[in-house]
């Protein structure tokens, strides 16, 4: 058992992910991380030798894997402080061409896993805690050949206010983060798959004209992990330079 706060990241090997890893090991968490990529944890895991860095790889729409993370972390630590739901996929498609498949890997992955998160590591959270979870803009604007991506995180917000009534009581807070596009791979498929450029993408956006950089995320989202977000549940927190505004 530790008095240092925890945090538990699912796809932490992301590079939202890995932002938010560094920045909270500069805050003397203990950060235990989730990917379901052995290389890319290896990697994550290489790059914070000196730090509190545990790994849990597994599959986040895997419920049982989710039971077995909750109760190993029961056991080591007694509880977590911090939930940060933040793996996700994204494929741009039409509607037309978007198949079943790719609509239920997407829902599972993007939004299966924020609801198996929440429900079985609830027991390890206590009052003061906090969740957060990857929402996007594209959950409340409307985006041509995403409407998987845009469905699943339209699921994420809905799934954060009602988590966020229930847990109240509890003293839990629940807030989603809804970024445009991070220069991170997701982008970088974007970009491609639109014959675009990243400063392209970033040219019609009001503040800077670019995408926003992990690390500019990643600071709010450790501000929703800190105390000084202690009266804010519920809220969908937009950081996207003013993009869905314009």
């Amino acid at each position: 058992m530790t008095d240092k706060k925890i945090a538990f990241i699912t796809g932490a090997a992301g590079g939202l992910g890995q932002a938010v890893v560094a920045k909270l090991l500069t805050k003397d968490f203990i950060v235990l991380v989730n990917d379901n990529n052995q290389d890319n944890i290896d990697a994550l895991l290489a790059e914070f030798t000196d730090d509190e860095l545990y790994a849990y790889p597994f599959d986040v729409t895997d419920e049982a894997a989710w039971i077995d993370a909750a109760t190993d972390i029961k056991e080591k630590y007694g509880h977590i402080d911090v939930l940060f739901n933040n793996a996700g996929i994204f494929k741009i498609e039409t509607i037309e061409n978007t198949s079943v498949e790719l609509w239920e890997k997407t829902m599972d992955v993007n939004a299966l896993s924020v609801f198996l998160g929440i429900k079985t590591m609830s027991i390890l959270l206590g009052e003061g805690s906090s969740i957060i979870n990857t929402s996007s803009i594209a959950s409340f604007l409307g985006s041509k050949n995403r409407i998987a991506y845009a469905a699943s995180k339209g699921a994420v917000s809905a799934l954060t206010k009602g988590a966020a009534i229930e847990f109240a009581p509890r003293g839990i807070r629940v807030n989603s983060v809804h970024p445009a596009y991070i220069k991170t791979q997701m982008a970088a498929h974007a970009a491609e798959a639109t014959e675009r450029t990243m400063e392209e993408m970033g040219s019609r956006i009001p503040l800077y004209q670019r995408i926003s950089t992990a690390d500019e995320v990643a600071d709010v989202v450790v501000f929703l992990a800190s105390d000084e977000s202690r009266f804010m549940t519920g809220s969908e927190v937009v950081v996207d330079g003013g993009q869905s505004v314009n």
